[in-house]
């Protein structure tokens, strides 16, 4: 029988034992000023405003799926209200991607706190996780999305 991979999840459960949750909070944060760095270029590629879209709207996603395990707990969270994705033109979706990157932080921190208060899960590759592996595979989803808007850059 052959060696198979194991499900992502798995993987992010192992990972989770043996990585500590601050320094991967620790490390979002470097992300997300590279994010906003990357955000500040002013070349981009014709597909920069799809790329774009896609990736606020797969953050959204992942504050959703955090939400929803919060519960009542995200009560304390603003609402945000913005235009549609679709009507926004490169330069809001550049600041509206930087915004959101904060807030889907905040989301998270709010989730890692309640975590250490009582149980809680949130959605991630097609089951509810606690915390500590959520923040992993978040982790992963944010790389990549940052991969492809990086990718519709050109001032590099």
């Amino acid at each position: 029988m052959a060696d198979t991979e194991p499900h992502q999840l798995d993987a992010l459960r192992d990972e989770a034992q043996t990585t500590l949750t601050p320094d991967v909070r620790a490390y979002l944060d470097r992300m997300a000023d590279e994010h906003a760095t990357l955000l500040s270029g002013s070349s981009w590629a014709a597909g920069a405003e799809d790329t774009l879209r896609t990736a606020i709207g797969m953050e959204r996603k992942a504050q959703m799926e955090m939400r929803i395990g919060l519960g009542a707990d995200a009560d304390v969270l603003p609402l945000r209200k913005t235009k549609a994705l679709a009507d926004m033109t490169l330069a809001e979706l550049r600041v509206e991607a930087r915004e959101n990157r904060v807030m889907t932080l905040r989301v998270l921190d709010l989730l890692l706190d309640a975590g250490t208060r009582r149980p809680v899960r949130a959605w991630t590759l097609g089951e509810e996780v606690p915390p500590e592996v959520y923040i992993l595979s978040l982790r992963n989803r944010l790389q990549r999305l940052g991969d492809s808007v990086s990718a519709q850059q050109r001032d590099a």
